[in-house]
């Protein structure tokens, strides 16, 4: 763990060598080839004496030239930035795009800085410092092409790939002032806070079988009658044509006064349906990546999937989270519900029975870690009203492609990485069990939804 920890330390002082591996190899060719050159002998009295030490002599004129032509703009840069910093200081903006593009595999980021100076033919490049202990790669700006070719800002984007669907947190940047020849590189700390949260790709499934349920509105009449409950606490007072079996005695003995339990009702209405998608965990996951990476993500995307999908068919859609996430201030109800997919992990506190009220779900989303005997109880209790969509997780793996969710997982290597957690996965005690549960899972669907069995993640 020290190790670790110390390698990680040094890593990132690594981040603040103001010069790179391009000026050590530079270096140390140019140390060897004067070395050799200077070692060669040759005829005093030869003709050729003098002009070979003029041209070493050229040689040597021209690499310092070339080094002070590298060093001296970036020199420059940093000073004018330091003594900004100091006098005025530096405004440094990080925002993010929150809607779905092109790119979902990436994060757009647009970052602003002034007053800086950017090195005579050189570069300013940066490194983000996220929750905590991760950093960034170090990136260019996609900058403005209408730049002016002396300016004292900096704006442009950046498409950063992300390892998870989450919010993520930008504590501090730190920004690199190169040469034409990267032979410098003088690093520069910004303090920063700025959150943001990846989103959830959108992938293709069928329609699904599904009919409102929650009387919201009384202007979407519904096929099937359903049964709902009565009027505020399903009591009302006495009267003379009341059934008298249907007083309640408890309430007469308190307070003394005469109230009748109220007989469900059939209403022909429903205006919403209601979509609960359950990340809790039957199993112990802690540690395990592959259960907290790619599983995760895949039950992100395929819950904001679903809800497109409603949505799209002209459904009033209400997701219904299964735990408490930071509120997202945006009066877009369909940007909301996707931060809540987004910000949500796995838990073992708000089991199915706890989570799902009955009256209202039209869908339920369970995945490969929910308790089997918990949902078989619950589709009894339920009947045939709630669809119950099955994403069997452990499919994931089988169905990656490099323009598919997949894409979210990884920050360097794909298919490197994809190996890593495959291989962590198959070697995962957890594995037999959850195979296991998924099985059981799927039968207990097919038993009680029989051609309706929505499992998604098989083949």
């Amino acid at each position: 763990m020290n190790f670790s920890r110390t390698t990680n330390k040094l890593k990132h002082a690594a981040f603040y060598i103001p010069f790179t591996i391009y000026f050590v190899v530079f270096a140390i060719a140019a140390f060897i080839g004067f070395k050799m050159l200077g070692n060669n002998e040759i005829n005093a009295d030869s003709s050729f004496t003098d002009i070979f030490q003029l041209l070493l002599k050229v040689a040597l004129a021209f690499t310092i030239a070339i080094i002070s032509v590298a060093f001296i703009p970036v020199l420059i840069s940093f000073l004018y930035f330091m003594y900004k910093k100091r006098k005025t200081g530096i405004r440094f903006g990080i925002s993010t795009d929150v809607k779905e593009s092109r790119l979902n595999e990436k994060q757009t980021v647009r970052l602003a800085i002034s007053p800086v100076l950017k090195p005579f033919f050189g570069f300013i490049r940066l490194r983000l410092l996220y929750d905590q202990k991760h950093y960034s790669k170090k990136f260019s700006l996609l900058e403005n092409s209408k730049r002016k070719f002396f300016s004292t800002s900096i704006e442009g984007t950046y498409h950063w790939t992300l390892p998870q669907i989450k919010e993520y947190h930008v504590e501090k940047a730190v920004l690199y002032f190169e040469d034409v020849f990267q032979f410098f590189s003088i690093a520069v700390n910004l303090p920063a806070s700025s959150h943001f949260f990846t989103q959830p790709t959108t992938k293709g499934i069928k329609d699904l079988n599904v009919l409102p349920r929650k009387t919201e509105e009384t202007n979407t009449r519904i096929e099937q009658l359903r049964k709902v409950e009565g009027e505020y606490l399903n009591y009302k007072n006495f009267e003379n044509n009341d059934d008298v079996r249907r007083i309640v005695w408890k309430i007469y003995a308190k307070n003394k006064e005469l109230v009748v339990r109220i007989p469900e009702i059939m209403d022909p209405y429903a205006s919403h349906v209601y979509l609960y998608a359950s990340f809790f965990s039957h199993f112990d996951i802690e540690g395990n990546g592959a259960v907290e990476v790619p599983f995760l993500n895949y039950f992100k995307v395929i819950t904001w999937s679903v809800y497109q999908n409603l949505v799209k068919r002209g459904f009033e859609v209400r997701y219904v989270p299964d735990q408490e996430v930071a509120k997202n201030n945006t009066a877009d109800e369909q940007q909301s519900v996707k931060y809540s997919i987004s910000t949500s992990k796995w838990h073992n506190v708000k089991d199915l029975k706890t989570y799902v009220k009955t009256n209202d779900a039209s869908i339920v989303l369970i995945s490969s870690l929910s308790d089997a005997d918990e949902v078989q109880d619950l589709m009894e209790n339920a009947g045939g009203d709630i669809t119950f969509i099955f994403i069997k997780l452990t499919d994931s793996f089988k169905n990656q492609n490099v323009i598919d969710w997949v894409q979210w997982l990884f920050i360097e290597n794909q298919k490197d990485d994809v190996d890593v957690y495959k291989r962590g996965w198959a070697l995962s005690p957890l594995r037999v069990r959850i195979k296991e549960n998924e099985r059981k899972l799927a039968e207990i669907l097919q038993k009680y939804q029989g051609a309706e069995t929505a499992i998604i993640g098989t083949k």
